[in-house]
């Protein structure tokens, strides 16, 4: 039977059938929250970090002595925007109308709070505007409390946690430390794509939140096992994929989750019923032509140097020794100084990234589509 509706979603998670594998990591995870043990869980953008907190929640949930809590916080820039932010995430986890919610409604009653709505989704909102730092800190400190005191166990995840190293406040890691080390029933997961800010962070014995977690890094999906799950997908969908055309998404994809998903969407979505290498070819080159502007605008955004070693890192897929005299003879880079200002500048502008693996670190580009198009 055919089922109806693109299953290679982009965004979202829409359940355990449409999620591949992770069954390692789920229950790292599961394990860490049932013991107590806070997780950092990272990786580069776009590897399914999000998707695998919400399939984690997802058998967590069944369990009604647990409430899971999501919020990301890469928009936020500052502690109040993170305590505004917090308080908005309990309060859509615990309806008013719900026992919880009403106890949480009576706190924050104390706590001078406005309340409103999201135009567009209508959730509700919270927002506290205090004259002073000392003010957003003991908020901050009775919203954990109050969910502390609850008779469940909450997992809260908070997601792209680095961002709280960019807020002007410089004391925000030894305040979250110390509100979090004195909860006894709520567990974390710290969730971040910027690997080199979070492991910073949790690793440095000089920082607040040193050897606090259990980390977990999250790599590609092994190649069969999603080879497996797109088949699947496809014939669920009563279209025939050979093993070839598979072979060619992952590797065109680097098998980085969201770019093999997005691949697969395009290719499901010919609506063609046998698919073979050169539809996959006509997608490549259909999503090549759609991002192509934003490619333009790219481009256009980077300093002559940082665009040509962008170039280079593209067409080597991975560089090991990006500042090495072979490579930048071979791309005409310049001098090592150069290239190592350009790679920094890139990096933080997350155009390159950093990765580690048992043969040693590499840079690579880390939009995979953009990569796909400087190699041309």
């Amino acid at each position: 039977m055919k089922s109806k509706g693109n299953p290679f979603h982009l965004k979202g998670y829409h359940g355990a059938a449409l999620f591949c594998n992770r069954e390692k990591e789920t229950s790292v995870l599961i394990e860490n929250l049932n013991n107590g043990i806070n997780t950092t869980l990272f990786s580069i953008r776009r590897m399914g970090k999000t998707g695998l907190i919400h399939h984690v929640f997802n058998k967590l949930k069944r369990d009604k002595a647990v409430e899971c809590i999501y919020l990301d916080i890469y928009a936020t820039q500052s502690l109040s925007e993170f305590t505004n932010q917090i308080a908005s995430a309990i309060l859509q986890a615990f309806p008013k109308n719900n026992s919880i919610g009403k106890k949480f409604i009576n706190l924050i009653k104390g706590l001078s709070p406005i309340i409103s709505y999201d135009a567009l989704t209508g959730a509700p909102e919270i927002s506290f505007t205090y004259a002073q730092p000392k003010q957003y800190e003991y908020s901050l400190k009775e919203l954990f409390a109050f969910l502390d005191r609850q008779n469940k166990t909450v997992v809260f995840a908070i997601d792209e946690f680095q961002q709280i190293t960019q807020y002007p406040e410089t004391n925000i890691e030894a305040l979250l430390r110390t509100i979090i080390q004195q909860l006894k029933n709520v567990a974390f997961i710290f969730s971040g794509s910027q690997k080199h800010l979070m492991l910073e962070m949790f690793n440095s014995s000089k920082r607040p939140f040193f050897s606090s977690t259990s980390p977990l890094h999250l790599n590609e999906i092994p190649e069969r096992k999603y080879a497996s799950f797109i088949k699947k997908l496809f014939k669920k969908g009563g279209r025939e994929i050979d093993d070839r055309s598979i072979d060619f998404i992952l590797e065109w994809t680097k098998v980085h989750t969201y770019y093999t998903q997005a691949l697969c969407n395009k290719v499901y979505a010919q609506n063609t019923s046998e698919i073979k290498l050169k539809d996959v070819y006509a997608s490549c080159d259909s999503i090549l032509e759609e991002q192509e502007n934003v490619f333009f605008q790219y481009r256009n955004l980077l300093t002559k140097a940082q665009w040509n070693l962008v170039k280079a890192i593209a067409r080597e897929d991975s560089v090991s020794q990006p500042t090495g005299n072979k490579f930048i003879s071979k791309y005409n880079l310049g001098n090592p100084t150069s290239v190592r200002r350009s790679l920094e500048a890139l990096v933080n502008k997350e155009m390159v990234f950093r990765e580690s693996d048992k043969k040693g670190s590499y840079y690579r580009v880390y939009d995979c589509f953009l990569s796909r198009w400087l190699e041309r």
